[in-house]
């Protein structure tokens, strides 16, 4: 629902002299503006969603942020600048409002993308949820190539940074709070794999999600090995394909990808394929599992994380 509304907002762009190069269904827009591509993006984070109660609002503001800089990475993009609201409830204290904004300009530093404006507003009732909303522009990077979600093909093999699984913790705690956007990481495999690095996006809904959409966006099938799969500390396969929270990148690539980007390993855990149901095959001990619906979905209410 949300998303055709948005694809149909997009239709006016040109009445605000914007030419939309990559339009809505990636992980953030590309416009044309005044001669200058610019990349944009908004996202959210919601109390009792994206974090539990009692977390520090210094990493939630830091997460907000962090999200928005993980999808220009997916984009291999530069980030330039944000904005961002908080919707707080009435019983807020003004304290809440003064950690956010330390977290907005501590993140803002350590990401190299200040928050340069905003709004702030309140709940008409105690106890409602916080609501930060964070908007972010971004540049193409040095070679001026912008990765979009398409463009996989059959053969290409499907490959991950970091570690995956596990990301979720009690309040306060969790590699969701402090992870670090793969800007610099995408920007090496840009310029390391060139023409062959063909489709990316950050994981943020867990790897099967987030490799259907790369799947779902080039018209392919894709196979993941569990055995392959980098798990985090304690993680087993499926919470390292499934529970979301990761916010490393995936990416589509035709031949072997480097070792590592910037440090940060990298690892071949699966193989795009001709179309054929279902979209995602997770093989495990030579079994095939349907794999294309394990995860969780920020914008879908039923699930959580």
């Amino acid at each position: 629902m949300i998303a055709g509304i948005v694809a149909r907002n997009a239709e006016l762009a040109a009445m605000g002299g914007v030419r939309v190069l990559v339009p809505p269904g990636d992980d953030m827009a590309l416009v044309e503006l005044a001669g200058r591509r610019v990349l944009c993006a908004a996202d959210q984070v919601i109390e009792h969603r994206h974090w539990d109660a009692g977390t520090p609002l210094e990493l939630v503001a830091r997460k907000a942020l962090a999200r928005n800089v993980s999808d220009i990475a997916a984009m291999a993009g530069v980030p330039s600048c944000a904005l961002a609201t908080a919707a707080f409830a009435a019983d807020a204290r003004e304290a809440d409002a003064e950690a956010i904004a330390e977290g907005f300009r501590r993140a803002g530093r350590e990401f190299r993308c200040p928050v340069v404006g905003g709004d702030v507003g309140m709940h008409a009732a105690a106890g409602a949820p916080l609501v930060i909303s964070v908007s972010v522009l971004a540049e193409p990077g040095p070679s001026g190539r912008v990765v979009t979600r398409a463009g996989a093909h059959p053969g290409d093999l499907l490959c991950v940074t970091g570690r995956l699984g596990n990301a979720w913790g009690a309040a306060g705690t969790g590699r969701h709070l402090s992870f670090v956007p793969r800007t610099a990481e995408a920007l090496e495999l840009v310029r390391i794999l060139g023409d062959r690095l063909h489709a990316m996006i950050d994981i943020s809904d867990g790897l099967a999600v987030d490799a259907r959409h790369l799947a779902q966006s080039s018209g392919c099938s894709v196979e993941v090995d569990a055995a392959a799969l980098p798990c985090a500390q304690g993680a087993a396969w499926q919470s390292a394909l499934g529970a979301g929270e990761d916010y490393e990148l995936a990416f589509a690539c035709e031949g072997m990808p480097p070792a590592e980007a910037c440090g940060t390993p990298v690892t071949v855990v699966g193989r795009f394929i001709d179309r054929q149901p279902p979209w995602v095959t997770a093989i495990v001990d030579g079994t095939r599992l349907d794999a294309g619906n394990l995860g969780w979905e920020h914008g879908l209410p039923e699930r959580a994380p």
